[in-house]
């Protein structure tokens, strides 16, 4: 429930980041996401309905309200129901699996054509030709720091600069614990 609560308020671009990096995972790395999905989706349809979420989430004592939100914001392509994709992009920073590294894949993923920015091109070729040019353009607008209609690496990545510090500290903290571990044990001999 909180990685569903953390990628409802991302930005879109960073959604689609987290897609990508989803796409690109193996089957070991998220098998037991796919186990989660299916619980969600009680009817077997392959996407998750909005009653099939709001009784999942229920027994974390959401208002009726705030799950809807929370869909809403899990629903990228605004379909209203959230395919295993999408899914997959709401829980995949539980794994552990989105770090500098898979950024940097995600984004040369989303420059398809290697220029070095995420141009309206580039999402226009991802997202597909369906979807209205005012939404390409406002996933460009929340992620553009400089006002262009294009993404450097710089501001991609100043997008995601508090949760990679936050994964550093995570990792420091864990070094630390081992550490502390290893000190006791010694203590004991």
């Amino acid at each position: 429930a909180i990685s569903i609560e953390s990628y409802s308020s991302k930005r879109t671009l960073q959604k689609l980041a987290l897609m990508v990096i989803a796409h690109k995972s193996t089957s070991e790395e998220i098998g037991f996401l796919r186990k989660v999905f299916k619980r969600y989706d009680t009817d077997k349809s392959g996407a998750i309905s909005l009653d099939e979420f709001k009784q999942c989430l229920s027994k974390y004592g959401f208002n009726e309200d705030y799950m809807e939100v929370l869909f809403v914001g899990t629903d990228l392509d605004g379909t209203g129901s959230i395919k295993y994709t999408e899914f997959l992009a709401a829980t995949i920073e539980i794994t552990g699996l989105v770090t500098e590294d898979r950024l940097a894949e995600a984004f040369d993923r989303l420059d398809s054509d290697d220029s070095g920015f995420i141009s309206f091109k580039n999402l226009r070729d991802i997202l597909g030709d369906d979807v209205p040019s005012e939404y390409v353009d406002q996933v460009l607008a929340e992620a553009a720091q400089t006002g262009q209609k294009k993404v450097s690496y710089q501001e991609f990545l100043a997008m995601w600069k508090d949760e990679l510090e936050e994964r550093k500290l995570e990792g420091t903290r864990g070094i630390k614990k081992a550490l502390d571990g290893l000190e006791e044990s010694d203590d004991d001999m």
